[in-house]
């Protein structure tokens, strides 16, 4: 558990978790069980995915990704 710790993982884990709060005001709208399958999954998890990436470079830092 001591990859939880590093930096560029908390700010993958936090970017993703933003991003998916994004989708929770469509979640709430959601009336039956039938929405699931209809919601568009391909683009929630792109989002997700690029809030994890955004996340991971924030934390990691411009200048380390750049070898600067």
């Amino acid at each position: 558990m001591d990859w939880l710790s590093n930096p560029i993982v908390q700010g993958a884990v936090t970017g993703a978790a933003t991003a998916a709060a994004v989708d929770f005001a469509a979640f709430r709208a959601w009336k039956k069980w039938h929405d699931i399958v209809t919601y568009d999954w391909s683009v929630a998890t792109f989002r997700w995915f690029q809030g994890a990436v955004i996340g991971a470079v924030t934390a990691a830092g411009f200048g380390a990704l750049l070898g600067v």
